[in-house]
């Protein structure tokens, strides 16, 4: 078996017939990065690594697992892949790279990551485009351990993310990420840094977990999902058709105006009256 770490990331794609099965990757959501700077640069957002382990979901042909490698001697890596045909790529890097180094076969989004034999960890992704979105509501759920993530998505995607109150991008997912979370953009990525190309560009974004983020959002799942399904309708319309018991007390104490639209309300004060509503 030769050493994939003398080729590059597209003579490991030609290597192992990744070229010649385009639907089925687009199935998988993977399109994969082969320039070597660009994999280095999203690493880079990550730094310092400090102590802590990484976690990288959907190695693929392992160009970004390459790129950590080069910054993260010595510490656990642990590769998240739903694709086990691509097992035998992964083998001779593991065979090859003497790093702290494995791979699980599994979909990211039936694994908790906090239950892993790992100290806390950053998580830097390559997300697939069409499970992005839920697999970082999944990572959410559960950020005791996470010491931040650097994670690529649709460029539309990371934009509805980073949102500020008041855009046209603002909403559900900015408010239930800004929450828990300080976010923000690195850089945007051509779609022509890619094989095979999506028909989109992407974005690589850092999450940071507050330290004093709260410890439970369902009740502000529950009314962002209320509020954004009706974006152009003023709060107050909307929750007193949502809340038998609402009073326009509530909006008064979270000091917000009656016929502020949702995504004219912050997420601090989105959290605030989430409390109200469902005391």
């Amino acid at each position: 078996m030769d050493n994939d770490l003398n080729l590059s990331i597209a003579q490991v794609i030609k290597k192992y017939g990744l070229f010649e099965n385009i639907p089925r990757a687009k199935a998988f959501g993977q399109h994969f990065l082969c320039d070597s700077s660009l994999l280095t640069k999203i690493v880079s957002c990550a730094l310092p690594l400090g102590g802590g382990d990484i976690i990288e979901i959907g190695p693929g042909p392992c160009g970004l697992t390459r790129a950590i490698l080069n910054f993260a001697e010595g510490r656990k890596i642990i590769c998240i892949e739903k694709d086990q045909n691509l097992k035998p790529l992964h083998d001779n890097l593991l065979k090859y790279s003497g790093a702290n180094l494995s791979f699980i076969y599994d979909d990211a989004l039936n694994i908790n990551l906090s239950n892993l034999d790992i100290d806390r960890f950053t998580i830097i992704s390559n997300l697939p485009y069409n499970v992005g979105t839920k697999i970082l509501l999944h990572l959410l759920q559960d950020l005791d351990k996470v010491k931040s993530m650097v994670l690529m998505f649709q460029k539309e995607v990371a934009e509805r993310i980073c949102a500020i109150p008041g855009t046209k991008n603002y909403g559900r997912l900015s408010v239930i990420s800004q929450v828990l979370c300080n976010c923000e953009k690195c850089f945007d990525v051509s779609n022509r840094a890619f094989f095979p190309p999506p028909d989109v560009q992407s974005s690589v974004i850092k999450l940071t977990p507050k330290i004093d983020r709260p410890s439970d959002i369902k009740n502000l799942e529950k009314l962002t999902a209320i509020c954004f399904q009706h974006r152009r309708k003023a709060i107050h319309t909307i929750l007193k058709k949502a809340f038998p018991d609402f009073s326009q007390n509530i909006l008064d104490c979270c000091e917000i105006e009656p016929n502020t639209r949702p995504e004219g309300i912050s997420v601090d004060k989105f959290l605030k009256l989430s409390t109200f509503l469902f005391a």
